[in-house]
């Protein structure tokens, strides 16, 4: 038995941009594939085209080389993977705390700043230790902003350490520090995401890393649970895939769906946001 080869555009969402208009082409589209990712409350769905050739998957790809989408797409995905472990790790219980520094204080560069964070992180660590709260778990993202005038260098730490103050007081940077606890809405997480892994327009470098003991997101990938003929309709017809999509996942709600085509790939991608029950 002969098994097809399946040509699929994953992680190319940033080539879909448009939304779909009365005119649909997926004649070189041969079905779907369904990645579902389930992080804490949130779960998500994105559908991406199979197409019937190597030669359309070749065009899509030509589409997105240029630097400026690659740039863009590697934020997307960024975006996505600290936004995921977020949800997946934290609740409201946990606290984010914002570190700066003072002018006596201020690193040379990027190592000299990850150096004192990690020294930090290693102090709440073994306060967590010794006062018997278990590991600490955190993700962190550190900004390095230089313009005409300054550099500045801040980090965001999320975490599961038990108290805002003392949180506070372990920062040896010399600059202000601001604890807080998290507020997760209907996405969970990802407006805290979101605004911790934005990018500027000045001089900028960015770097993030997480504690070895976080929980992955739960990724499934599925090439029949949607048609070809089921994605189109979903395209055009928003009001029956939602009631679709909540079927098909048992116990969670939709709270956001979307759906985009290309003039350079045949197809759509398709997004669907969804919020476990109470």
């Amino acid at each position: 038995m002969k098994i097809r080869k399946k040509y699929v555009p994953e992680n190319c969402d940033d080539l879909f941009e448009e939304e779909p208009q009365q005119f649909y082409d997926d004649r070189e589209v041969c079905g779907c594939r369904q990645k579902t990712i389930t992080a804490g409350e949130i779960r998500e769905c994105e559908v991406f085209p199979i197409y019937r050739s190597r030669t359309a998957l070749s065009r899509a790809k030509k589409a997105m080389a240029t630097s400026e989408k690659q740039k863009r797409q590697n934020a997307k995905n960024t975006r996505k993977k600290i936004v995921r472990l977020l949800n997946a790790n934290f609740t409201k219980k946990d606290i984010w705390v914002t570190l700066t520094y003072d002018n006596a204080h201020l690193p040379k560069n990027m190592r000299e700043a990850r150096k004192v964070l990690q020294n930090y992180l290693r102090r709440l660590a073994y306060w967590m230790k010794k006062h018997g709260y278990g590991a600490l778990k955190y993700l962190y993202v550190t900004e390095y902003i230089e313009d005409e005038r300054s550099v500045r260098i801040h980090h965001h730490v999320v975490m599961n350490f038990p108290d805002r103050d003392i949180a506070e007081s372990l920062w040896a940077g010399g600059g202000r520090t601001q604890a807080r606890r998290l507020q997760p809405d209907d996405s969970g997480l990802e407006g805290l995401g979101r605004y911790i892994s934005k990018t500027r327009s000045v001089k900028y470098e960015k770097t993030w890393a997480a504690s070895r003991n976080l929980k992955q997101p739960k990724i499934t990938v599925s090439d029949t649970a949607i048609s070809r003929r089921r994605a189109r309709n979903i395209a055009f017809n928003h009001d029956d895939a939602v009631a679709y999509f909540e079927r098909q996942n048992s116990g969670y709600k939709v709270i956001e769906l979307t759906a985009f085509v290309s003039e350079f790939a045949p197809g759509a991608y398709i997004y669907v946001k969804m919020r476990r029950r109470d």
